[in-house]
């Protein structure tokens, strides 16, 4: 019957059909094909079942997830529609991200759009190179009613730390810049804060020059503590409680450089290094049995050779990191570790006298090793190469060797025959860092670094 139906009745069944007769699948098909998002807001705006929908494809996009108010502003220049879609995904986003913007500013415009809280946010980060509009106390406070369920927080502008312990559930705190802030932190809201953010894992409160902060025994109360980064100037008051912290794995520190740069008259000769090297040692005595990591910048911390005089200091059977880096000893001056069958990652970063050799002593004693960074090293040379991959092509290794050979005697050899190297199974060359080190000469920069393994009874 269908096919004796006329022209004319088959026009007027198809105009009988719209968009509300379509089900939601093919309504999300449809507004997916959308790509102007003021044209996805009026399609929102037409009614509650469109707007779950657009809803629904917006929760898709991950870059819709995360609140940069200059980035949406320019999307969307029509505040009556910025303000809907900030409303509609109020409790989608997961992050806030200020680069170069004021944070009253923002807080103010969120008010003004009645935007009182964004539940879901975890993790704000706040970075102001530019403005220098630097957070007032009150800022503080109002973010931590804005983002009440916050993890992660990252400022590099100086702030006093008030209301800093009013984010209940803060699980990292990241303060440190690159440059020098005109202010630190109070030393009353740091033991504020250390006694009153139980979940408080991970703390970065280092000064790029000087720190005159202080701390007190209360950081041996920070019972779930376990990344601490900090100047030396600041440990020195508190390095005994710092060590017994019972959750400590990361103790990441900063040598403090009081150094008067109008005051040097041939940069070249002028001495940075700094002698200070009593809590370094202090470090090796007091937690020699635990150390499973360990990372030096000799450059401006220089060890006498014998500073590990056989190893008493180190288990070498439980590093897994090694870094000595801008070291000018004897190639031979590494053959005392060549012996860590557990070590993975081994940064000898602009070590003026490494050879081949040496290199390939360390990989016959460390069959764990995933990270090889010999970045700087001019000394090595293409031949380390040919016999690192024919070394490991002997051997059972669940996973590639990954080498950093920026501007050392490797890189003229890889970027001649990068296809070549490329394509080797048991080797990834890589012009980058290894994971969690700083960017330059050194894995650590100006300081040191200690890893430490779980006690028995807390790593349950």
């Amino acid at each position: 019957m269908q096919e004796n139906l006329t022209n004319h009745q088959r026009a007027e069944n198809y105009s009988a059909v719209s968009l509300e007769n379509l089900n939601d699948d093919c309504l999300e098909c449809i507004f997916e094909r959308i790509n102007d998002s003021p044209a996805q807001i009026q399609v929102a705006r037409t009614c509650k079942r469109f707007r779950y929908i657009m809803l629904r494809l917006w929760r898709r996009n991950p870059d819709n997830r995360i609140l940069v108010l200059e980035h949406w502003t320019n999307i969307l220049p029509h505040s009556e529609d910025l303000e809907y879609f900030l409303q509609a995904m109020r409790k989608e986003f997961h992050t806030v991200r200020l680069i170069d913007e004021c944070l009253s500013v923002f807080l103010r415009e969120m008010e003004e759009m009645g935007i009182k809280e964004i539940p879901g946010v975890e993790r704000c980060e706040l970075q102001d190179e530019i403005m220098e509009c630097y957070p007032k106390d009150e800022d503080i406070e109002s973010l931590t009613k804005l983002l009440p369920n916050l993890k992660y927080l990252s400022l590099n502008t100086p702030i006093t730390g008030c209301f800093i312990s009013k984010f209940e559930y803060l699980e990292e705190l990241h303060l440190y810049a690159e440059y020098s802030k005109v202010f630190e932190m109070k030393p009353e809201f740091l033991n504020e804060l250390l006694l009153n953010l139980r979940y408080l894992r991970v703390l970065d409160i280092r000064t790029f020059e000087v720190s005159k902060l202080t701390l007190t025994p209360d950081i041996a109360k920070c019972m779930v503590l376990q990344e601490l980064k900090l100047n030396l100037n600041t440990l020195k008051t508190a390095l005994d409680y710092v060590l017994m912290m019972p959750q400590l794995r990361h103790l990441k520190v900063l040598l403090d450089q009081d150094v008067d740069f109008s005051s040097i008259l041939n940069v070249d000769s002028f001495d940075y290094k700094i002698y200070e090297t009593k809590e370094f040692i202090h470090i090796l005595e007091e937690k020699s049995s635990s150390i499973i990591g360990l990372a030096v910048d000799l450059y401006f911390m220089p060890l006498s050779l014998n500073w590990d005089f056989e190893l008493k200091y180190l288990n070498c059977s439980k590093l897994k990191l090694l870094a000595l880096c801008n070291c000018d000893y004897e190639s031979n001056f590494f053959d005392r570790y060549t012996h860590m069958n557990q070590l993975e990652i081994l940064c000898l970063r602009h070590a003026s006298s490494l050879e081949n050799d040496t290199v390939m002593k360390f990989l016959k004693a460390c069959p764990q090793l995933q990270h090889l960074d010999i970045s700087y090293c001019m000394q090595v040379n293409k031949s380390l190469l040919t016999a690192i991959t024919e070394y490991l092509s002997q051997q059972e290794r669940a996973h590639k060797l990954c080498i950093y050979y920026r501007m050392s005697g490797l890189e003229p050899e890889v970027e001649k025959n990068f296809a070549y190297w490329a394509s080797q199974k048991y080797v990834r060359l890589c012009f980058d860092f290894p994971p969690n080190s700083d960017i330059g000469l050194s894995y650590v920069y100006r300081g040191f670094v200690f890893n430490f393994e779980p006690s028995i009874e807390n790593s349950h």
